[in-house]
């Protein structure tokens, strides 16, 4: 068999391609799987802040999800999302902006 009828068989390239796909798509799995490790990350720590971005931690969750991050790691971000959103609303409005400033020299 010469070197052209070789190349030209698709039989022979089937084998070598299906390789380097299934490379491939282990390469892009194993790259989400870092993006959504490092957004799950990002999640709590944007969680431990004062005042946390709530959408964002929400989009970063998503992006876990998707990911494929354990079930656990989400369930406890969600859990501290429920609990800042409880501690928001209990303490609405008790700030220290919501006393009044009285004059200098007045006690």
């Amino acid at each position: 068999m010469t070197l052209e009828a070789a190349l030209l068989r698709p039989s022979l390239f089937k084998p070598v391609v299906d390789a380097l796909l299934a490379r491939l798509h282990q390469r892009r799995r194993r790259a989400q799987r870092r993006g959504a490790e490092a957004a799950m990350r990002d999640a709590i720590r944007e969680l431990l802040l004062p005042h946390p971005d709530e959408r964002r931690v929400e989009a970063r969750l998503a992006q876990a999800r998707a990911g494929g991050v354990p079930a656990h790691d989400i369930l406890l971000a969600e859990a501290m999302l429920a609990r800042h959103r409880e501690t928001r609303e209990a303490t609405r409005g008790k700030t220290h902006r919501s006393r009044r400033r009285r004059p200098a020299g007045q006690a």
